[in-house]
């Protein structure tokens, strides 16, 4: 299986670098938000696909940060709240102690 992974990933990575090099001598026209004016004559092809690119792998990132920013505020939470559960267990478990050595301590009535 990872012999043909390696062959899948090493396929695609030439594919796309011929594929980039065909790319190489065509140029585009940037306009943005279909403008009149030309803001970038003649760029190269391949700038504009790294490019964009780029900027998805960036947005991407940020959406990804935002969650784990998320999900380590809901763990914090969920740490603080067991902490207290876990301190009122043991005072729970304390008194029950408690009760019961006062029992022992009063002859094994049961009474306080």
């Amino acid at each position: 299986m990872k012999y043909v992974k390696t062959v899948f990933w090493t396929v695609l990575f030439i594919v796309l670098f011929v594929l980039f090099t065909l790319n190489v001598y065509q140029s585009v026209d940037f306009q943005y938000f279909y403008g009149t004016e030309n803001i970038f004559k003649e760029i190269p092809l391949f700038v504009v696909i790294f490019f964009s690119m780029a900027v998805g792998f960036l947005l991407g990132l940020l959406v990804f940060l935002g969650e784990v920013m998320q999900l380590k505020k809901d763990c914090r939470i969920r740490d603080t709240e067991l902490m207290t559960l876990k301190k009122e267990l043991d005072t729970h478990r304390n008194v029950a102690v408690k009760e019961f050595i006062d029992s022992e301590s009063n002859g094994g009535n049961g009474e306080s």
